[in-house]
Formats: structure tokens, sequence, C-alpha cells
């Protein structure tokens, strides 16, 4: 495994958010750790897939430049 396979295998904070503006809505979406890598779709799955890609592509670029990635969120205590 690689180390950008081992980076694209964490839980990383992914939002997705409709947007309205103008005539045509689409979806943008984000990973919340990795400021900058941001992908948009007509759909949220097609967002969702666009930012699977540049997702992979911003991690490999950070590890080609001796950047650090950032480590996924850790996840909130479960309600007890």
């Amino acid at each position: 495994m690689s180390e950008a396979d081992r980076y694209m295998a964490l839980p990383y904070t992914i939002e997705v958010e409709r947007d309205e503006r103008g005539r045509d809505a689409f979806h943008v979406a984000r990973v919340a750790e990795l400021e900058g890598c941001i992908a948009q779709g007509r759909t949220e799955a097609e967002a969702r897939s666009e930012l699977r890609d540049a997702q992979r592509l911003f991690i490999e670029t950070m590890l080609d430049n001796g950047v650090p990635v950032p480590e996924p969120r850790s996840s909130p205590p479960a309600h007890q």
C-alpha cells in the first residue's frame, strides 16, 4: 500500500453543499481537513466522485512536495 493509499483510506470529513446561485444548481464537496481540496458536480454523487479524484491528487502533490498531510479529525465520543 502506498502512502497516498494509506491517507485515502482514512476517514476524512467530507462536506457537501447544494449551491443554487444562478440558473443551474450544483453541489460543492470538500475535504474539511485538506484546505482547498474542493470539487463540484451537478449531483451530490457526481461531486463526491470528483472529490475523491481531487483528494488523491491533492494528497499525492503534498507528499511529492514534502508537505505534511493533515490527519482526519478525531471522531467525537459516542453518547453514553
